[in-house]
Protein backbone atom coordinates (compact mmCIF):
# COMPACT_ATOMS: atom_id res chain seq x y z
CA UNK A 1 0.00 0.00 0.00
CA UNK A 2 1.90 3.23 -1.19
CA UNK A 3 1.53 5.76 1.89
CA UNK A 4 -0.26 8.99 2.26
CA UNK A 5 1.85 12.07 2.83
CA UNK A 6 0.38 15.29 4.52
CA UNK A 7 1.73 18.37 4.99
CA UNK A 8 2.66 20.08 8.12
CA UNK A 9 2.25 23.41 9.04
CA UNK A 10 6.25 24.33 7.73
CA UNK A 11 4.22 22.87 3.82
CA UNK A 12 6.92 19.70 4.29
CA UNK A 13 5.53 16.23 3.63
CA UNK A 14 5.39 14.13 6.26
CA UNK A 15 4.58 10.35 6.73
CA UNK A 16 0.90 9.01 7.99
CA UNK A 17 1.13 6.94 10.89
CA UNK A 18 -1.02 4.08 12.12
CA UNK A 19 -1.00 2.43 15.21
CA UNK A 20 -2.55 -0.47 16.74
CA UNK A 21 -5.16 0.78 19.79
CA UNK A 22 -6.87 -1.31 22.37
CA UNK A 23 -10.15 0.35 23.88
CA UNK A 24 -12.95 -0.88 26.15
CA UNK A 25 -16.15 0.10 24.99
CA UNK A 26 -19.73 -0.51 26.72
CA UNK A 27 -17.48 -3.48 28.49
CA UNK A 28 -16.40 -5.23 24.86
CA UNK A 29 -12.39 -5.67 24.15
CA UNK A 30 -11.55 -3.92 20.95
CA UNK A 31 -8.58 -3.53 19.07
CA UNK A 32 -8.12 -1.81 15.36
CA UNK A 33 -5.77 0.20 13.61
CA UNK A 34 -5.31 4.35 13.77
CA UNK A 35 -3.76 6.43 11.45
CA UNK A 36 -2.90 9.90 11.70
CA UNK A 37 0.14 12.60 11.76
CA UNK A 38 2.63 14.18 13.64
CA UNK A 39 3.06 17.71 13.85
CA UNK A 40 4.36 20.53 16.05
CA UNK A 41 2.08 21.05 19.42
CA UNK A 42 -0.29 24.21 19.11
CA UNK A 43 -1.63 26.11 22.34
CA UNK A 44 -5.62 26.33 21.93
CA UNK A 45 -5.46 29.28 24.20
CA UNK A 46 -2.94 31.49 22.71
CA UNK A 47 -2.19 29.79 19.05
CA UNK A 48 1.50 29.28 19.48
CA UNK A 49 3.18 27.23 18.00
CA UNK A 50 6.27 24.99 19.83
CA UNK A 51 8.69 23.71 17.57
CA UNK A 52 10.03 22.09 19.93
CA UNK A 53 7.57 18.85 20.50
CA UNK A 54 6.05 16.97 18.11
CA UNK A 55 2.15 15.69 18.81
CA UNK A 56 -0.59 13.86 17.16
CA UNK A 57 -2.53 15.48 14.61
CA UNK A 58 -5.86 13.64 12.38
CA UNK A 59 -7.12 14.88 8.97
CA UNK A 60 -10.82 14.69 8.08
CA UNK A 61 -10.36 12.10 6.11
CA UNK A 62 -8.03 10.55 8.91
CA UNK A 63 -10.70 10.93 11.32
CA UNK A 64 -13.26 9.41 9.15
CA UNK A 65 -11.08 6.53 8.47
CA UNK A 66 -10.46 5.94 12.00
CA UNK A 67 -14.07 6.31 12.55
CA UNK A 68 -15.10 3.77 10.48
CA UNK A 69 -12.06 1.48 11.43
CA UNK A 70 -13.52 1.81 15.09
CA UNK A 71 -17.01 1.08 14.08
CA UNK A 72 -15.58 -2.24 12.37
CA UNK A 73 -13.88 -3.42 15.01
CA UNK A 74 -16.93 -2.80 17.19
CA UNK A 75 -19.30 -4.98 14.96
CA UNK A 76 -16.53 -8.11 14.87
CA UNK A 77 -16.07 -8.64 18.61
CA UNK A 78 -20.18 -8.71 18.45
CA UNK A 79 -20.57 -11.09 15.87
CA UNK A 80 -19.97 -10.06 12.70
CA UNK A 81 -17.89 -11.24 10.00
CA UNK A 82 -14.01 -9.40 9.38
CA UNK A 83 -12.87 -8.72 6.05
CA UNK A 84 -10.69 -11.11 5.89
CA UNK A 85 -12.55 -13.87 6.77
CA UNK A 86 -14.70 -12.72 3.72
CA UNK A 87 -11.78 -12.88 1.66
CA UNK A 88 -10.78 -15.67 2.86
CA UNK A 89 -13.89 -18.10 2.54
CA UNK A 90 -14.71 -16.20 -1.33
CA UNK A 91 -10.66 -17.02 -2.00
CA UNK A 92 -11.36 -20.78 -0.64
CA UNK A 93 -14.62 -21.25 -2.80
CA UNK A 94 -13.28 -19.18 -5.82
CA UNK A 95 -16.42 -16.70 -4.93
CA UNK A 96 -16.36 -13.15 -6.51
CA UNK A 97 -17.06 -10.80 -4.18
CA UNK A 98 -20.21 -9.39 -6.46
CA UNK A 99 -21.80 -12.86 -6.80
CA UNK A 100 -21.27 -13.19 -3.10
CA UNK A 101 -23.28 -10.18 -2.94
CA UNK A 102 -26.02 -11.00 -5.23
CA UNK A 103 -26.54 -14.45 -3.33
CA UNK A 104 -27.04 -12.82 -0.22
CA UNK A 105 -29.30 -10.33 -1.37
CA UNK A 106 -27.43 -7.52 -1.04
CA UNK A 107 -26.73 -5.00 -3.59
CA UNK A 108 -23.62 -5.88 -6.25
CA UNK A 109 -20.87 -3.36 -4.56
CA UNK A 110 -22.10 -4.75 -1.18
CA UNK A 111 -19.33 -7.58 -0.41
CA UNK A 112 -16.44 -5.79 -1.93
CA UNK A 113 -17.25 -2.84 -0.16
CA UNK A 114 -17.16 -4.42 3.71
CA UNK A 115 -14.14 -5.78 2.50
CA UNK A 116 -12.35 -2.41 1.51
CA UNK A 117 -14.00 0.02 4.22
CA UNK A 118 -14.98 -2.79 6.94
CA UNK A 119 -18.63 -3.64 8.40
CA UNK A 120 -21.49 -1.44 7.52
CA UNK A 121 -23.87 -2.84 10.29
CA UNK A 122 -23.79 -5.55 12.73
CA UNK A 123 -26.93 -7.11 11.72
CA UNK A 124 -25.32 -7.57 8.01
CA UNK A 125 -21.88 -8.55 9.27
CA UNK A 126 -23.85 -10.95 11.74
CA UNK A 127 -25.84 -12.70 8.89
CA UNK A 128 -22.74 -12.82 6.46
CA UNK A 129 -20.62 -14.51 9.42
CA UNK A 130 -23.60 -17.50 9.33
CA UNK A 131 -23.44 -18.07 6.00
CA UNK A 132 -19.99 -18.29 5.88
CA UNK A 133 -19.76 -20.91 8.92
CA UNK A 134 -22.95 -23.02 7.84
CA UNK A 135 -22.38 -23.84 3.82
CA UNK A 136 -25.49 -25.43 3.68
CA UNK A 137 -27.37 -22.59 4.23
CA UNK A 138 -25.25 -20.84 1.99
CA UNK A 139 -26.09 -23.54 -0.25
CA UNK A 140 -29.58 -23.00 0.12
CA UNK A 141 -29.39 -19.05 -0.81
CA UNK A 142 -27.29 -19.87 -4.12
CA UNK A 143 -30.19 -22.54 -4.96
CA UNK A 144 -33.32 -19.82 -4.73
CA UNK A 145 -31.30 -17.10 -6.12
CA UNK A 146 -32.79 -15.90 -9.54
CA UNK A 147 -30.13 -13.96 -10.40
CA UNK A 148 -27.59 -16.44 -11.22
CA UNK A 149 -28.20 -18.48 -14.06
CA UNK A 150 -28.20 -22.93 -13.74
CA UNK A 151 -24.57 -23.52 -14.93
CA UNK A 152 -23.36 -20.93 -12.31
CA UNK A 153 -25.45 -22.76 -9.64
CA UNK A 154 -24.80 -25.65 -10.20
CA UNK A 155 -20.37 -24.51 -10.19
CA UNK A 156 -20.80 -22.81 -6.52
CA UNK A 157 -22.58 -25.52 -5.38
CA UNK A 158 -19.95 -28.49 -6.36
CA UNK A 159 -17.53 -26.08 -5.23
CA UNK A 160 -19.08 -25.77 -1.92
CA UNK A 161 -19.89 -29.93 -1.74
CA UNK A 162 -15.97 -30.20 -2.46
CA UNK A 163 -14.72 -29.04 0.15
Amino acid sequence: MAENKILTRENTPTNELQRTVNKVIKGVKLSYNEVYYLDFEVDENTGMINKNKLVEHYTKEQTTRNMKALKSAYHIAKGAAAPIEIITFREKYQIAASVLSVILGFSKNTISNIENEGVTSLSTGRFIKVCLNDTTLLAQYIKTCSALEAQKKNELLERLAAQ
